[in-house]
């Protein structure tokens, strides 16, 4: 089937570390852009796995099985993109997750905003939820923004949603380019 002729959609990935409020940060953008955009979400995608699937045991499968899971949630945002669809991809992207992002969306726009939290926050959260292993937020705060340029950045630690999402629409308000993802595509493409 070909694709539609209609215009691509964007991408706005939102990266951070669990409980950092980044599902919060995507209903809300949901509900406030003019645009329909779909929510791609890592949790939704961690759901499907059987138990066990990243466990201990399992660690000679640990990066054939990340890269799918990367580049599982990559295609789908592509595929909607392509379509004429906006997405709100909603992720913790490891080190590796960043080149298959910029070799799987290199011909779209995309967006990267940062969505931060202060680690006891982060703490709290995690424990107030109880569906995450403890200390998952903490090691996941100490190296999802290491070394990472993005478009925009958003702190929920004293923010809510609905006011970091205010944020966004602003940002988006006065037409900013996805120069960080063209960073990202021009140093993945060099290296």
């Amino acid at each position: 089937m070909k694709a539609s002729s209609s215009p691509k959609g964007r991408v706005i990935v939102l990266n951070g570390p669990s409980s950092a409020g980044k599902s919060s940060l995507a209903q809300a953008l949901q509900h406030g852009f003019a645009e329909p955009h779909l929510h791609v979400q890592l949790d939704a995608f961690r759901a499907m796995e059987p138990t066990g699937y990243f466990g201990p045991e399992q660690s000679v499968h640990g990066a054939l099985r990340l890269a799918a899971l990367c580049r599982a949630m990559n295609a789908t945002s592509a595929q909607y993109a392509r379509h004429g669809q906006h997405v709100l991809l909603d992720h913790v992207l490891p080190p590796i997750g960043w080149r298959y992002l910029a070799e799987d969306l290199a011909e779209y726009q995309v967006f990267l905003v940062g969505v931060s939290c202060d680690l006891p926050q982060l703490q709290a959260r995690e424990s107030h939820r109880g569906d995450r292993p403890p200390g998952l937020a903490a090691s996941q705060a100490a190296t999802v923004h290491k070394d990472t340029e993005y478009d925009f950045m958003v702190d929920t630690s004293g923010a809510s949603a609905q006011e970091c999402a205010s944020a966004v629409f602003a940002w988006f308000a006065s037409g900013p380019s996805p120069a960080a993802f063209a960073k990202l595509v021009q140093r993945h493409a060099t290296a």
